[in-house]
């Protein structure tokens, strides 16, 4: 779980700085999705989210 929260962070991270550079509208998308990959990599990283990581797996799973 913890490396695939890394890849997906890192990915939404990389699209969101693509998003940066055109105009100031694309700008703000370009944040949201920085600060989204950030807080999957905080989610997918700190112990402090051990017990909401194992409720998302229980919950996927069924």
């Amino acid at each position: 779980m913890k490396y695939g929260g890394w890849i997906l962070s890192l990915t939404a991270i990389v699209i969101g700085a693509s998003f940066l550079w055109p105009h100031f509208h694309v700008a703000l998308l370009g944040f949201a999705l920085i600060y989204l990959g950030v807080r999957i990599f905080n989610f997918s990283t700190f112990e402090e989210y051990r017990e909401k990581r194992i409720k998302l797996l229980h919950k996927l799973m069924d």
